[in-house]
């Protein structure tokens, strides 16, 4: 069988399998427990591969409508025993949603998003999930990024590790299931980068509007620190980037055609504004959240007042705020503190760049133990929780359908530029934890 540019994907896969395969064997002493599972992983290396290259040589930059590689997505799906729901989301309709954050790149789509339901569905229901939109094509590659190619055990191409590598073990895991008669997952392929917008928020907020019936998700897309299945995601961190604009004054010259004669008493310093009100949402509305001041330009010589000044910063925040309540709770803040001045000073604040709200599911409930006790089984080592990381993906189904849900994945590099990679055998231990941890999450 040949792709669309004459290169023998069979050749190829096999390959890649012979290299693969060589550095895995040795790793099976330590993962007894698991064998089934790694077992059912290993006959489809090479379907796995083959996957991931069909995907990875369908451009679907993030922005863009992903079509042609959902296409992919559905007819491997497609063969299996699935009811698939198809739709075409634009972020513009859900620009009021307390859970919305501006794409980036701005875009409107429509993003074709794929929801797979399981035709035949007995018992408890589980959900998986990844993104088929992937990093701009940036200078520097030295390899043809919409082409795999295999560098000892690493392969090259865009969306390798973040995260066509997810998709792709997602369906494999699936298919795994589907030959054993086990129960089978919702699977989902979205688009995700950008804050999820384009994705992940249309679908979630449907299934949240309906009885799903989910129990616990799975967000296959490993953490970003490039550790793969040492880290998992289990919450994220809220986000808000704001802009505070202050505009004061400069008193009357005293010398004619000299802005610097005016007294600095007698105008209102918007700098010095500018720092008090920080200081005082720090104090008030921010006083549980991190701040960190980014950015504050103003004034345009020394020897005058800075009569407009603006500042740049973001927060971080845990818990039960939502960037929403503090955005409002600052504005109110502001404008009390204000109307306490002798004079009138204006100040503005807005959002800028991110909006995220954080999200937690428990380290310690029996679907977690079930996923970290399977990891471990595949690898060897117990994996660590990964709370650092904003923006995360899981928040939609933990805030939107209150169910628990974690982020995993494969060991990978260079997630935001060129020379993307994902490492093969780690990659195929990911699709022997999947198969694990869903069928024991049935028995939770």
């Amino acid at each position: 069988m040949k792709n669309s540019k004459g290169v023998s994907r069979r050749k190829f896969v096999h390959g890649a399998s012979a290299l693969a395969m060589m550095s895995t064997l040795p790793s099976f002493a330590h993962t007894q427990p698991s064998k089934r599972a790694m077992e059912m992983a290993e006959d489809r290396r090479d379907e796995l591969l083959l996957l991931l290259t069909d995907m990875i040589w369908v451009q679907s930059l993030s922005g863009e409508t992903a079509a042609d590689a959902q296409g992919v997505v559905k007819t491997y799906l497609s063969k299996l025993p699935y009811r698939i729901e198809e739709s075409a989301d634009r972020p513009s309709r859900y620009e009021n949603h307390p859970e919305f954050m501006p794409p980036n790149p701005p875009s409107d789509g429509p993003f074709v998003n794929l929801v797979g339901w399981p035709k035949k569905n007995k018992g408890k229901q589980f959900a998986m999930f990844s993104h088929i939109d992937t990093h701009s094509i940036d200078e520097g590659w030295d390899t043809k990024p919409l082409e795999t190619k295999i560098v000892g055990n690493r392969l090259y191409g865009l969306g390798t590790a973040d995260d066509k590598g997810g998709v792709a073990a997602m369906l494999i895991a699936t298919k795994a299931l589907a030959d054993t008669k086990k129960p089978l997952p919702i699977v989902m392929s979205l688009h995700g980068k950008g804050g999820g917008s384009r994705g992940s928020l249309p679908v979630f907020d449907r299934l949240s509007k309906t009885d799903h019936g989910i129990g616990a998700v799975l967000y296959v897309h490993p953490a970003e620190t490039g550790r793969g299945l040492e880290d998992v995601k289990n919450s994220v961190q809220g986000i808000l980037d704001l802009q505070l604009t202050v505009k004061g004054w400069r008193g009357p010259q005293m010398e004619i055609g000299s802005v610097d004669s005016a007294a600095w008493e007698t105008g209102g310093n918007a700098l010095d504004m500018c720092w008090d009100i920080l200081e005082h949402l720090r104090n008030s509305a921010f006083k549980n959240t991190e701040v960190n001041i980014g950015t504050m330009k103003g004034g345009d010589r020394i020897g005058s007042v800075a009569d407009e000044v603006t500042s740049t910063f973001r927060l971080k925040f845990t818990g039960d705020d939502t960037w929403g309540k503090l955005l409002t709770t600052a504005r109110e803040a502001i404008e009390a503190y204000l109307k306490g001045q002798p004079r009138d000073y204006v100040a503005n604040l807005e959002t800028v760049g991110y909006r995220t709200n954080p999200g937690s599911a428990s380290w310690e409930a029996p679907v977690s133990k079930v996923l970290r006790n399977s990891i471990k089984d595949v690898t060897g080592r117990a994996p660590v929780a990964y709370p650092n990381h904003y923006a995360g993906d899981i928040r939609y189904p933990i805030r939107l359908l209150g169910v628990p849900a974690y982020g995993i994945g494969s060991v990978g590099g260079n997630f935001y530029g060129p020379n993307e990679w994902v490492d093969i055998d780690d990659l195929v231990k990911l699709v022997a934890v999947l198969i694990q941890t869903l069928n024991g999450w049935q028995k939770v």
